[in-house]
């Protein structure tokens, strides 16, 4: 697929492509596998990819003062899983991950976007990335994601999840990209007009 292959091409040293495609593999320090249960300057640095900044007094509380009132938080959420495959979102069923975000809001400077992205970055297949092109080309406006998320991904045996994958193979990305991230990604591509310039300049 055009649009997710010019998202995801690498970023040229003079300026051109889009930093967002390197937010998923993002891993100077080699650390990432080790340190899915841990917040780390490389997460913080890769939501800044995606064009949000986490405020010097939010990222001292991450890495320092309540580092490991995080890791608890993020060793409840569990492995990593699709959100195809979580029973349900509700703030009952899907309580460590309500618990995270509410944890992450509280803190200096973040609002719902950043908390998304840093979550998608410790969780990537489970939780979705949220902004403001996203809530209005999928959501309506309507500010609520993953309920509607979770409810289009299970309809219709999965299809729409399915058909995700099937872009991600089209477009021979990585694995490490997730259903979520391609929805994301297609989502904010369309509402910029981005795929509308990827696809007439490749006509």
């Amino acid at each position: 697929m055009k649009v997710l292959s010019a998202y995801f091409a690498p970023v040229t040293r003079g300026g051109g492509g889009f930093t967002g495609g390197q937010f998923d593999a993002f891993d100077p320090s080699g650390t990432r596998s080790a340190s899915v249960n841990t917040f780390t300057s490389d997460d913080l640095v890769a939501v800044s990819l995606l064009s949000v900044e986490v405020s010097a007094r939010a990222a001292l509380e991450l890495l320092v003062y309540q580092r490991r009132r995080y890791e608890v938080l993020l060793e409840a959420l569990g492995p990593d899983m699709d959100l195809v495959d979580v029973p349900s979102v509700t703030k009952s069923d899907f309580a460590p991950a309500w618990e995270m975000w509410s944890a992450l809001s509280e803190l200096p400077g973040l609002g719902p976007t950043t908390v998304s992205k840093l979550m998608a970055r410790k969780r990537p297949r489970m939780i979705p990335i949220f902004d403001s092109v996203v809530n209005e080309v999928a959501l309506g406006g309507s500010g609520v994601l993953w309920s509607p998320m979770h409810a289009a991904l299970t309809r219709n045996n999965h299809a729409l999840h399915q058909r995700l994958l099937d872009c991600r193979a089209d477009a021979r990305l990585n694995a490490c990209i997730s259903a979520l991230r391609v929805f994301d990604v297609l989502a904010w591509m369309d509402g910029t007009g981005n795929s509308d310039r990827i696809l007439a300049s490749q006509a």
